[in-house]
Order: C-alpha cells, then sequence, then structure tokens
C-alpha cells in the first residue's frame, strides 16, 4: 500500500527539511494521480504548472517522444520527483513523461509551492536541478557523438 502523502513528502529530498506544519498544508492541498501504463504525463512544450511526486510505480522521461530524433533521457522511481521547473519559471516541460506500468503521483500545483516555499526548500530543488542538468549535458555530449 503507498504511503500517505504527508509521510511520502518527507522522504523525498525536496521536503524533507520541512517541518511537519509545512508539509501537513502541502500534502492536504496536493492530489493523487493515477496513471495507466503508457499514458502521457506530461507533454513537451506544454505549460508546467505541478510537480510531480511518485507515490507508486515509475515514469519514462523523453525528448522529442514520437518523432524520428526521440530520446530516451532517464526512468524515475518511487520517491522521485518532476516538474521542479514548472514550479521554479512557470515555462513549457522540457520533456515528455510516459507512466511505465501503473503509476500514482502526488500532484503539487504550483500556487501552493508558492504559498509553502521555504529557502531550505528551494535550496534542495536548485541543488537537484544542477544536478539533473549536469546529466542532460553529460547525455547531450553522448548523443552528438
Amino acid at each position: 500500500m503507498p504511503m500517505a502523502i504527508e509521510d511520502m513528502l518527507a522522504n523525498t529530498p525536496l521536503f524533507s527539511r520541512l517541518d511537519r506544519v509545512h508539509l501537513g498544508h502541502i500534502a492536504s492541498q496536493a492530489q493523487i494521480e493515477i496513471y495507466n501504463d503508457g499514458q502521457i504525463i506530461e507533454r513537451q512544450g506544454e505549460l508546467g504548472t505541478a510537480l510531480h511526486v511518485i507515490r507508486s510505480g515509475s515514469v519514462g522521461i523523453y525528448h522529442n517522444y514520437g518523432e524520428a530524433e526521440q530520446s530516451h533521457l532517464a526512468d524515475l522511481e518511487e520517491g522521485d520527483f518532476f516538474g521542479e521547473m514548472a514550479l521554479l519559471l512557470g515555462h513549457p516541460r522540457s520533456a515528455t513523461i510516459i507512466a511505465r506500468g501503473p503509476t500514482e503521483c502526488i500532484q503539487i500545483l504550483r500556487a501552493t509551492f508558492e504559498d509553502e516555499a521555504s529557502s531550505e526548500v528551494l535550496w534542495a530543488m536548485l541543488q537537484h536541478v544542477a544536478e539533473r542538468l549536469a546529466h542532460a549535458s553529460e547525455r547531450i555530449g553522448e548523443l552528438s557523438h
């Protein structure tokens, strides 16, 4: 059985430093989204409005999904999250996210995050974004050779 939303967030690096009051508020505003195998969760180019924490299952991340130059960038599993750029910038999605088997995600909307963001959460998110950027740069380098 999947973990309670508040507990799941507490075990996610992005939210692990938040006290239970903030976690409780975010959890109370979060929604559980259920996806089937192969279902598109987020599509590259669409405006991002939410962060997703994988509660159960897994996802694949693709650039140019369904096109001749499609690239598989990564797989994420339970406890991982995606969509942090949507929270920070509100920009269009940079990749398409596909459910790999039955998948449940905790969805946190940008407005909720803006109300509850602390310097600890923002710092953790910045570190995570930097790590993903470094990985993406490595992957782009590999693809160009």
